[in-house]
């Protein structure tokens, strides 16, 4: 008779595999190609607390949501993503057809096929690039580029 457990007596259960190289960016229209080295959203909800005088009830009262990205990219040899990005992003006024997501695609597929059912994913959608920086070291002298946007919403998509 088969048994989960192993000579310990631990059930030893070997979950979906997946590849780091799994992991994509998607930027709308404008691909993935953009030397992202390392992207971090925050979106939170203002919570306020009050206080009845002489009572010992507590009331919690939601507030609006807000969210903001860091996105830390390389400039490479083709810098009209960044310009493209930045010309879109940038521009209030477009904020109502930006997105940009996060998701896993699972890459342990046979012969490297790619799932084109990403789950999961993080979108966010409302965006506007409010900063810009560059630094560059004189180690590598590679130029970074810090890109700081907020955003009105962000969806989780489980798989």
């Amino acid at each position: 008779m088969a048994t989960r457990c192993d000579i310990f007596g631990r059930a030893v259960d070997i979950g979906t595999p997946m590849s780091a190289d799994g992991v994509r960016m998607i930027v709308g229209d404008l691909g993935e190609d953009m030397l992202v080295q390392q992207v971090a959203t925050q979106y939170q909800q203002n919570v306020n607390r009050l206080w009845e005088v002489g009572s010992p009830k507590t009331y919690f009262i939601a507030g609006r949501t807000q969210g903001q990205m860091q996105i830390k990219r390389v400039l490479g040899p083709s810098n009209g993503v960044s310009q493209a990005f930045i010309k879109k992003y940038g521009n209030v006024c477009n904020i109502r057809s930006t997105q940009i997501t996060l998701a896993l695609v699972v890459t342990c597929l046979p012969d490297c096929e790619v799932n084109p059912d990403p789950k999961p994913s993080v979108k966010c959608t409302g965006v506007v690039l409010t900063s810009v920086g560059y630094a560059v070291s004189a180690v590598d002298m590679i130029i970074n580029e810090d890109l700081t946007l907020l955003f009105a919403r962000q969806d989780r998509n489980v798989a």
